[in-house]
């Protein structure tokens, strides 16, 4: 853990992992990803339009924005020790197969709410893609820009039509839902899920992003930083706005087809969001003092986000989760937005301990051992 690190990567990576609890809390609330859960009071709504405008949909798009960048700098440190191209596709072919493990064991046997094997599919998806230029991705990424903005509105709008239970499948209890979630797994989930959300085109960004350096706290990078960050988080607000009026009842949505178009813009705007994210941390991390303690906490975080996402589902669902506590039963919006931000300050005081040990967390620990062997 003594190599150098980039603050801005590393502070992007320990917030994020506050946003994506926060999505995921949610989903324990109304059991899916389409609307908000019911408002209890003025808070409580405050809450709804406060995620669907900054967190829902925008969260996971920086996440995979930032996991694609963090392969271009695996590609980068082989390169510099002249590693051939060979031992680099075993790698990241490796790689990708310990984080569709990973997201068997969260998703099938712990029961999470999993990215991880998402992840590693579409690590398979874009590897071609690391090796081309920059011209044949950003020709991918408009192809499947276009392709998303055609298809993903007739998908969710029958998912609108026929209800997400149909596509999380969980069950009454631990067993059932176990069994739904390994059913869904060796169908295709992880492989479907970089289309549906859409995650593999976030991945593709965050592989441009890193070709640029654009995290790598260089002065030359702020002037498009600045645009980046100004037009995405723009776009994302003006992107989630339908949809934040609908989730809030201010506005009554009938027609499934005219649903999937409002969640697909919502869905792609927060791409735009998430890329805004990611440049507002280019902008902001070299400013920042590393001695600080805030800032030491979430850098630690996102230094070992693997390990921390995969505790912090565990946290969730033993709080929220029917099959333990059930909290989400019995708790307010609010109230679950408080009991998620501390999940979150107890991975960053867990996080800090091991900084302080220079030791990695175990989950990464795990996952480099499989990698580099």
């Amino acid at each position: 853990m003594t190599k150098k690190r980039y603050i801005s990567f590393d502070l992007a990576r320990g917030l994020m992992l506050l946003l994506v609890a926060l999505a995921h809390a949610q989903i324990f609330l109304s059991g899916t990803i389409l609307t908000r859960p019911e408002s209890g009071g003025f808070i409580d709504t405050i809450l709804n339009y406060t995620s669907v405008l900054f967190v829902d949909n925008r969260a996971r798009a920086m996440f995979a924005l930032l996991f694609g960048y963090g392969i271009t700098l695996v590609i980068r440190s082989y390169m510099k020790r002249e590693k051939s191209r060979l031992d680099i596709r075993r790698s990241i072919n490796r790689r990708a197969i310990a984080l569709l493990f990973f997201g068997f064991v969260l998703s099938v046997i712990i029961g999470g709410k999993d990215i991880l094997a998402i992840y590693g599919a579409g690590l398979l998806l874009v590897h071609w893609f690391l090796y081309r230029s920059d011209k044949t991705l950003v020709r991918a990424m408009i192809a499947l820009t276009i392709g998303f903005a055609l298809l993903l509105p007739i998908f969710w709008g029958n998912m609108a039509s026929v209800g997400m239970e149909n596509m999380f499948m969980t069950g009454d209890g631990y067993w059932e839902t176990m069994l739904n979630q390994l059913v869904m797994f060796f169908t295709g989930a992880p492989l479907f899920g970089n289309f549906a959300l859409p995650v593999i085109l976030s991945i593709m960004l965050g592989i441009w992003f890193g070709r640029k350096g654009l995290l790598n706290e260089d002065p030359k990078h702020r002037s498009l930083l600045k645009k980046i960050a100004v037009g995405g988080i723009l776009i994302s607000i003006i992107g989630a706005i339908p949809h934040a009026l609908h989730s809030n009842g201010v506005i009554t949505i009938e027609q499934p087809s005219l649903f999937g178009i409002i969640f697909t813009i919502h869905m792609m705007s927060g791409i735009a969001g998430g890329c805004g994210y990611a440049a507002l941390f280019g902008l902001v991390g070299p400013h920042l003092k590393k001695t600080n303690p805030v800032v030491t906490g979430i850098t630690a975080l996102g230094k070992r986000s693997l390990t921390f996402f995969i505790v912090n589902e565990i946290l969730l669902i033993v709080l929220l989760s029917p099959a333990v506590f059930g909290l989400a039963s019995t708790l307010s919006i609010a109230q679950v937005w408080i009991l998620t931000f501390l999940v979150w300050l107890s991975s960053v005081a867990m996080a800090t301990i091991l900084e302080r040990k220079q030791k990695a967390g175990p989950f990464d620990f795990l996952f480099r051992k499989f990698v580099y062997r």
